[in-house]
């Protein structure tokens, strides 16, 4: 049974668009917050599909649309240099969470003149950066909605986080539109994730009152449309399902936190360059039978939510296991090869990542994060 916190905090962005057409917003929001010149932050991906050009130019905006997946920190440092070279007031990101991620931190190194390495970690921001303006492509990170900010330090392979409420977006823009010319695979690597985002921060030991309402009602439109939307990506009520639903599954986890599925994901993601949707999609099941025995009744409220009924824990961690199977995410995994000696050591970073570990509901042990990996991977 979760047990109720008796004192907490909740962090939201200051100021949150939604609905489709909501990005066409942006010029009017640079008005009203006297911005004359601002930097955009995407990548290829985003400004091959024509949307970089169709917000950057009312702008006439200074853009970087080279922010790789997995960011190295030190493209955020890169990335800093072109933003103060700009004299911009103001940076827009315009793409997945790799790009807000990396812009949330780029916007803390113009504004205070340190390198991206100094804020690894939890409260390190020391203030706000640059006001940002953060605008999903993708249904899943939620990162326009949260104080994280992930990027892989290429000396371990590793990733690394920042962590500070001062990286909460000043305005976040949610625009469903955005996510329409999503391919199949980033649909559903995308959308597991925000589901996975919302079943943790509902489950989690820290998780606010705001936390669970948010995370319910998030389960309640991925539920009903992550299937939906990768057999129909045409679907536009899906579409926007899973664009609400990822932001309410980022602010819950927000003021809740992601666990030990993150955990695991982050050593595995930084080494072997899986789609992190991919790898917490297909953990979730294994996971939530290893905390089936401290999740009983949340489990049970997530399922009614989810549209799965009354299931027992076993049976949820099945059903996550479907999922993942039906839109392709072990199919996408299986053809990562994994080598045996990478288990131990990933096992050992991924229990040393208290932020996540700690707040999980039922202990993982090196032994259990072992066993998940073996039992997951396949390893070669």
């Amino acid at each position: 049974m979760h047990s109720p916190l008796s004192s907490f905090e909740n962090h939201l962005p200051r100021r949150v668009i939604t609905g489709r057409g909501a990005s066409q917003s942006l010029a009017a929001v640079c008005q009203t917050n006297g911005w004359s010149r601002v930097f955009v932050v995407s990548d290829a991906g985003v400004a091959g599909a024509g949307l970089l050009r169709q917000v950057a130019l009312p702008l006439r905006a200074e853009t970087f649309a080279e922010v790789p997946p997995e960011p190295p920190i030190e493209v955020v440092d890169a990335i800093a240099v072109r933003i103060k070279a700009s004299g911009a007031e103001a940076v827009i990101a315009l793409g997945g969470g790799s790009v807000m991620d990396a812009a949330k931190v780029a916007s803390l190194c113009v504004r205070h003149g340190k390198a991206a390495r100094e804020f690894v970690g939890i409260g390190k921001a020391g203030g706000r950066g640059l006001p940002t303006v953060l605008i999903p492509t993708t249904a899943g990170t939620g990162s326009e909605a949260t104080f994280v900010a992930l990027l892989t330090d290429p000396a371990t392979g590793n990733k690394v986080g920042v962590v500070d409420p001062c990286i909460l977006a000043d305005t976040a823009i949610v625009d469903p539109t955005l996510t329409d010319g999503l391919p199949a695979q980033v649909t559903a690597s995308a959308g597991m994730d925000a589901l996975v985002h919302t079943i943790e921060a509902f489950i989690a030991r820290v998780a606010t009152p705001l936390a669970r309402g948010l995370a319910l009602e998030a389960a309640r439109r991925i539920g009903r449309s992550l299937e939906v939307v990768c057999c129909e990506p045409g679907n536009t009520a899906a579409r926007d399902d899973m664009a609400i639903g990822s932001h309410l599954a980022g602010m819950a986890f927000a003021n809740s936190s992601c666990c030990a599925v993150h955990a695991l994901a982050l050593p595995l993601g930084g080494r072997f360059h899986i789609p992190h949707g991919v790898i917490t999609g297909c953990f979730a099941g294994e996971m939530m039978r290893h905390n089936s025995p401290a999740c009983a009744e949340d489990f049970a409220a997530l399922a009614l939510a989810l549209g799965w009924g009354a299931v027992d824990g076993a049976a949820f961690a099945g059903r996550l296991d479907a999922v993942a199977d039906a839109i392709g995410l072990r199919a996408q995994l299986r053809r990562v090869a994994v080598p045996s000696d990478a288990i131990a050591s990933m096992a050992r970073d991924a229990v040393a990542i208290h932020r996540l570990i700690d707040p999980n509901p039922r202990e993982v042990t090196e032994a259990d994060a072992t066993r998940i990996y073996w039992a997951v991977l396949e390893p070669v």
